[in-house]
């Protein structure tokens, strides 16, 4: 693939995932309005939501193997053009019943697109993680505008079907640019492989009580986002008395602390400052106090601070943070793995709207409050969980506080490193244009004097001045290499 074309179809790709933010929150959003549409009250709007729910459940494994036979391409048309009958066809009935057709056809989009687009990224090669990291942050945007856009339209009297018809209308033209668009050379499996999640004589108690925590996990962080989502806006207005932009606001700040939580826990990740599971476990409960903050505070502005903070803690990567555990726990069955994961999210979002429905004819509060289960039993999962993979994450617990603060230290060496190794850049383009020499053996003599002077235990002196000796030896390379440049030019 050519670098622009490589661009192009990434731009697509992440177009089509700002929509599905959009699309995640677009009912929730117009919950009030579509209920006066329908003539029905919010708990049924609640009800039709479910359905996107069963979309994902009945498509989610058909798609991600027909994905391999048929390709990649199709299936994201598949979800693009699925994705645009739903924003088109909720604006145009007035039947619940043909709505709750079309939220079911919302859920088989998003299928259609995830089965589609993370196996492109992979066969893309690259920084796959960083694109999945994306993938989360292009969602996060839409779930950021969405609220802000419907909040002010309705304050400026606008019609609510708006927000669909824009949506598809990028939608439309994001298609048109996908059909001339090449996909990489679609990678497939050399030969037969075991996909079974326990090898042979492998099943013990522990792993079975983890996989159950693990997929009960992937209903459990769905279901918390997705309860969030959908009773938060009409909480601010109904229970905290917030104007209707400051409601919709509440839900932007939300999306504001997603992109900033995955953007920290990839960078937490990636750096191996800490381990997975006690990053997992942290958030879990910072999650459960900001929730706590928000269902009993009555300050707005507590509750909006509370709102950003949820949003990095239960909405920052964390679902997929989760996943990644999972796998590496059944490395043979990745595909198998991600399925069951993803069909209990699917189940979150089926069963969520339903019960929550229900609540709702009682009161607004109740609703939201329920999230505050959801967000303990994630935390006690985790508990659990944190405690049956301590002896297969640490064979040797004795020494993993020492690990985590080399890590912490490898991470402030390497920072000082560029740094000094930026210094030595500037000094070896002054070189060059004084026409100075690269060796300076009576500096490299002073820079060894004053580390033997600054070391105290003088046993591993030795070792401190290998180190060092690797540190001159490897700058005057770099300015070596930044003369030889210079002569060239």
């Amino acid at each position: 693939m050519t670098k622009s074309n490589r661009i192009r179809l990434s731009l697509v790709l992440y177009m089509n995932y700002f929509i599905h933010g959009i699309g995640l929150l677009i009912l929730t959003q117009n919950m009030k309005a579509l209920s006066g549409v329908w003539g029905t009250p919010l708990a049924t709007v609640s009800y039709v939501i479910s359905g996107v729910g069963i979309g994902r459940l009945l498509a989610y494994y058909l798609f991600g193997s027909l994905s391999d036979r048929y390709g990649r391409k199709v299936f994201i048309a598949i979800g693009m053009v699925s994705y645009t009958v739903f924003f088109i066809g909720i604006v145009l009935t007035r039947d619940f019943q043909v709505a709750y057709l079309l939220a079911i056809l919302a859920g088989i989009a998003n299928s259609a697109l995830d089965s589609g687009t993370y196996p492109t990224f992979m066969e893309m090669g690259g920084n796959n993680g960083a694109a999945n990291i994306l993938i989360k942050a292009a969602m996060s945007v839409g779930e950021f505008i969405l609220p802000l856009f419907i909040g002010l339209n309705e304050n400026l009297g606008g019609w609510y079907g708006l927000s669909f018809v824009l949506a598809a209308a990028i939608l439309l033209v994001n298609c048109l640019v996908l059909i001339r668009t090449r996909f990489p050379e679609q990678s497939r499996p050399g030969g037969k492989a075991d996909h079974r999640l326990f090898e042979k004589g492998t099943v013990t108690a522990r792993k079975i009580v983890l996989l159950a925590i693990l997929s009960l996990y992937g209903y459990t962080s769905m279901a918390l986002m997705i309860l969030y989502t959908q009773w938060i806006t009409l909480y601010g207005i109904g229970d905290l008395h917030m104007s209707n932009m400051q409601a919709h606001f509440l839900l932007s700040l939300y999306s504001a602390g997603s992109i900033t939580g995955v953007l920290i826990t990839f960078t937490l990740l990636k750096r191996a400052l800490v381990k997975d599971v006690h990053l997992i476990l942290t958030l879990s409960g910072l999650a459960l106090l900001a929730l706590l903050v928000i269902c009993f505070s009555a300050n707005p502005l507590v509750v909006s601070a509370a709102s950003f903070i949820f949003g990095i803690t239960a909405a920052g990567g964390i679902m997929q943070v989760g996943l990644n555990i999972f796998i590496s726990l059944f490395p043979k069955a990745r595909g198998r793995v991600t399925g069951i994961f993803f069909s209990f999210g699917s189940l979150a979002s089926f069963t969520v709207p339903i019960f929550t429905g229900m609540l709702s004819t009682l009161s607004t509060v109740a609703a939201l409050r329920s999230d505050l289960i959801i967000a303990a039993a994630s935390c006690i999962l985790w508990l659990i969980g944190y405690r049956l993979m301590r002896p297969s994450t640490e064979k040797n617990v004795s020494y993993r506080k020492e690990r985590s603060r080399i890590n912490l230290i490898d991470f402030l060496i390497l920072r000082l490193l560029q740094w000094r190794f930026r210094m030595v850049r500037i000094i070896g383009v002054k070189k060059r244009d004084q026409e100075g020499q690269i060796l300076d053996r009576a500096r490299e003599q002073e820079i060894m004097d004053r580390i033997h002077r600054q070391i105290r235990d003088h046993e591993n002196v030795a070792y401190y001045q290998a180190i060092f000796q690797t540190i001159l030896i490897n700058s005057k390379r770099y300015q070596s290499q930044i003369q030889e440049k210079g002569r060239i030019r």
